[in-house]
């Protein structure tokens, strides 16, 4: 009787004993377990209070940073590009009023495109030296100034002989500007996407051009605080300009190294990159088109003018001209993206193609303008009003839309087939060449409107519209015209041999030149 029940207590004593550590393991590992996760838990709280310094974090934050910083830079140089076209077309826009105002003949006017136009290619060359010594957005910011400045002297000249000088002066801001904004440009924006970025880069030029050129047309004939009205959009232009140019000096920052080396050494240190760039054929061919390719460009001065002569209000010419533009802002965007494509698909011939077909395309459609629309609103007694504004609109913008990517697929070539070193260089050549030769064009087409087809200006500086002499400056101007057009697509023609292979040469030396960077930078890591 007592045997089994202490074989019984013994047996559960045992059993207590071996059960009693495994429970104690237990408890122990969930207690370990809970403090664990607390412990984690209150460490990534507090961690979650501290502020974040996570590489990846601040590599995040860089990126942002840099990208709001280049867009912001891009839309500076793109506003500069909007007050420089918009100053380029500021005096024509007013051609009429000015020839009223002193009196003047097509041929008078053409002196001040040519001022402006030789002393504009003159100054786009020294430019591209003093950007190796200063920094290329003070250099903008600089020009910026000077033109806005011969601006406002244009405005209150006494006479047309200050007036020239004036006009002088403003061509010396211009010239400095386009080289180095074309460059800043480049070297912004990558290969791939370049012509895009030249594209847009000229379609907000064109449309700052339409809304100024369009608002100095319209208030020119006005009289504003006993100012006249064309005064007052010259005045509102430069003072436009200085501001551009002030933000230009605080925003942009300049991408290549500025070396501090005396101007003589620059000019002897630099002076044969010239010699290599003139040594391609591609420029060569790009800048021989370019100097009768320009000149009709110039010649387009008078397009206002010769709206208003074909009995067309101010406020109407303003309108059609302002058509045009807007098909030049339309060709240069898409055409910019287009460019890409083409280039994508076809990189040996795309580029010269859609250049010649825009050179193609230039001459029976002004001759269509000049000679097959017929007089305008007011001086015609078969259409309505409304009829030929919309004839004349739709045509203007047509025209825009097909002929005004030259420039775009220039500055895409010139890129392509020089080194990004020497990027201020080709387009500060192609300036002083293409625009010296250029700036003729303008004054031809007074000296054939005036000698050759007879333009009376007593007549047309006192009547409002005077349809004979709207028909000599036609006669001039398409004759420029005409002529550019068949020798520049002539010479786009030689670019299909000659581009493919300096762009092939381009590129390997680009290839070559980044593999020995990258082998130097390999052997310097293996010695250290």
């Amino acid at each position: 009787g007592r045997v089994a029940p202490v074989l019984k207590q013994k047996s559960s004593r045992t059993l207590t004993a071996r059960v009693m550590p495994l429970t104690i393991s237990l408890d122990a590992y969930a207690s370990e377990t809970s403090d664990a996760s607390r412990s984690s838990s209150n460490d990534s709280f507090a961690t979650s209070l501290l502020p974040r310094n996570d590489s990846s974090d601040k590599k995040l934050m860089k990126e942002e940073f840099v990208w709001n910083s280049s867009f912001l830079q891009m839309v500076t140089l793109f506003l500069v590009m909007i007050l420089w076209s918009a100053d380029n077309m500021a005096l024509p826009a007013v051609y009429a009023e000015i020839a009223q105002h002193f009196q003047l003949t097509p041929g008078d006017l053409g002196g001040l495109g040519l001022a402006r136009g030789i002393f504009e290619s003159i100054c786009a060359l020294p430019a591209g030296f003093l950007a190796d010594r200063l920094p290329r957005p003070r250099l903008i910011a600089l020009g910026c100034n000077i033109w806005a400045l011969g601006l406002v002297g244009c405005a209150f000249s006494p006479n047309l002989r200050w007036m020239i000088i004036f006009r002088a002066v403003n061509g010396v801001g211009l010239g400095i500007v386009q080289p180095l904004l074309f460059s800043l440009i480049a070297d912004k924006s990558g290969a791939s996407g370049r012509g895009r970025a030249f594209g847009f880069l000229l379609c907000t030029g064109n449309l700052g051009q339409t809304a100024f050129t369009a608002c100095a047309t319209a208030i020119a004939p006005l009289q504003l605080g006993g100012v006249a009205g064309w005064q007052c959009a010259l005045i509102l232009i430069s003072a436009l300009s200085a501001l551009i140019g002030l933000l230009v000096l605080l925003l942009v920052t300049d991408t290549a190294q500025v070396e501090q080396r005396k101007m003589l050494d620059i000019l002897r240190d630099e002076t044969p990159r010239l010699g290599q760039i003139f040594c391609l054929p591609t420029f060569l061919i790009i800048i021989g088109q370019g100097i009768f390719g320009t000149a009709p460009w110039f010649a387009f001065s008078y397009l206002t003018m010769w709206l208003e002569l074909n009995c067309f209000s101010n406020a109407e010419a303003a309108s059609i001209y302002m058509c045009f533009n807007l098909g030049t802002a339309l060709s240069n965007a898409l055409g910019g993206v287009l460019l890409d494509v083409v280039c994508r698909r076809f990189p040996d011939h795309g580029p010269p193609a859609m250049a010649q077909s825009a050179v193609f395309a230039s001459i029976p459609l002004f001759g269509l303008i000049f000679f097959g629309l017929g007089q305008g609103v007011h001086g015609n007694i078969t259409d309505s009003p409304q009829h030929v504004m919309l004839v004349y609109c739709f045509t203007f913008f047509i025209t825009g839309t097909l002929i005004a990517s030259t420039m775009m697929n220039n500055n895409k070539m010139f890129s392509d087939v020089v080194p990004r070193e020497n990027y201020t260089y080709v387009y500060a050549l192609d300036r002083a060449i293409e625009g010296t030769f250029g700036a003729f064009g303008q004054p031809i087409v007074g000296w054939l409107a005036d000698h050759i087809f007879h333009f009376d200006p007593s007549r047309a500086n006192t009547l409002s519209c005077s349809p004979e002499d709207a028909s000599s400056l036609a006669q001039g101007i398409y004759s420029v015209c005409a002529i550019g057009c068949v020798i520049c697509f002539l010479f786009y023609s030689l670019a299909h041999y000659t581009y493919p292979r300096d762009r092939q040469r381009a590129l390997q030396a680009t290839t070559a030149k980044s593999q020995a960077s990258k082998s130097a930078e390999s052997s310097d890591e293996q010695s250290l």
